[in-house]
């Protein structure tokens, strides 16, 4: 299998390769838009890394739909992929501090990561291919009965 296929793929494989190239993306054009935010328009560092953040979460979004989980955005979804990344986040300080104390600060987020990224692969998936957050068209929702 070449690399174009193992990206291309239907496989679970293939789909996690796809969310580290999207989460890549997402954390690159976050950095990118920061540093223009900062340096070339002259934002605060804060107001920078709220723009960047939001821009790269949209992003994120779209292309996890359609890229990643080969599916079509809308706003439950939307909701879905939102309350994903609230729950990882809480995750990754409450990890972070638990961690601190074992590893010290410094590494304290690298395991933390190592169990928020994979949860946070399950959470994104569910929301983006879960039938709770379909529209009624996705669900399939059967034509109203003929008049007779």
């Amino acid at each position: 299998m070449n690399l174009k296929q193992l990206i291309n793929g239907q496989s679970r494989l293939s789909e996690i390769i796809r969310f580290g190239m999207v989460g890549g993306i997402a954390t690159c054009l976050q950095y990118g838009l920061y540093v223009v935010f900062v340096h070339a328009v002259g934002t605060t560092p804060v107001v920078s890394t709220i723009i960047s953040y939001a821009i790269s979460f949209i992003a994120n979004f779209f292309l996890s739909s359609y890229f990643t989980f080969h599916s079509s955005p809308n706003a439950l979804k939307g909701i879905g992929f939102t309350l994903s990344h609230l729950i990882n986040m809480g995750m990754q300080v409450g990890l972070v501090a638990i961690f601190k104390g074992i590893v010290g600060p410094t590494l304290a987020l690298l395991p933390a990561l190592g169990i928020c990224i994979p949860v946070n692969y399950l959470l994104v998936r569910f929301a983006l291919t879960s039938r709770l957050f379909q529209s009624k068209k996705e669900k399939g929702s059967s034509p109203a009965p003929a008049d007779k």
